[in-house]
């Protein structure tokens, strides 16, 4: 394991950050899809009720199908695994930003109107604070759930750690196998430990204990 690591770390560090850039990618054109997705959703019921079951049929294909389906679109490499990815992603978005909503009662916003508070303030001040923890919860499954399925995105030439665990599994090289799965692992509970904290601190500012948090 120590000579594999010592003759191979550029190799690894580069996979670590392909895996990375892969992640940050799929989260990065997710987010606005999600948005987006729950605008049609909330104002069209015909439409909203069909890209609600679209959104569940492509999470339910797995994942190394759904990536040959798009390779004779896209071809093989980052593109079609950060397409891929972000079709996965959106329906634990999806879900996550109507919980989000769904946190806001008409009540708190009769009381923000009451005060006075015009919409941006509203926003501010009371809805976007009780929207964040939920906000920050989908993106924390959704950034786990990329990271193990980005591993997959290798075998169609997106590089990545998945490339070290197959190349390992091709050779029967456990050095490599057992390096592939303490990092996709590692990063995984990295990545998911970060945005937890960030999570419970949301949870404290949304319930007004922030500032007793010594933050």
């Amino acid at each position: 394991m120590i000579s594999y690591w010592q003759n191979s770390y550029d190799i690894i560090c580069a996979s670590l950050l392909e895996h990375l850039q892969l992640i940050g990618l799929a989260l990065l054109c997710s987010v606005p899809f999600a948005f987006l997705f729950v605008f049609i959703i909330s104002n069209t019921k015909i439409f909203g009720k069909l890209i609600m079951f679209m959104l569940v049929i492509i999470y339910c294909v797995p994942s190394i199908a759904l990536f040959s389906l798009l390779i004779p679109l896209f071809g093989l490499g980052k593109t079609t695994a950060v397409i891929g990815l972000t079709a996965y992603n959106q329906i634990l978005l999806v879900r996550s930003i109507t919980s989000a909503k769904a946190a806001i009662s008409s009540d708190i916003d009769e009381s923000a109107k009451g005060l006075g508070l015009s919409g941006s303030s509203r926003f501010f001040a009371i809805d976007f604070p009780l929207m964040l923890p939920y906000l920050i919860s989908g993106l924390r499954i959704v950034t786990v759930s990329t990271a193990g399925i980005a591993t997959i995105a290798a075998l169609i030439n997106a590089g990545g750690l998945g490339q070290i665990l197959f190349d390992g599994m091709r050779m029967n090289s456990i050095p490599k196998i057992i390096t592939a799965i303490i990092l996709i692992s590692g990063l995984s509970l990295i990545l998911n430990a970060a945005l937890e904290y960030f999570e419970k601190k949301a949870v404290s500012f949304a319930t007004g204990s922030y500032s007793s948090m010594g933050i």
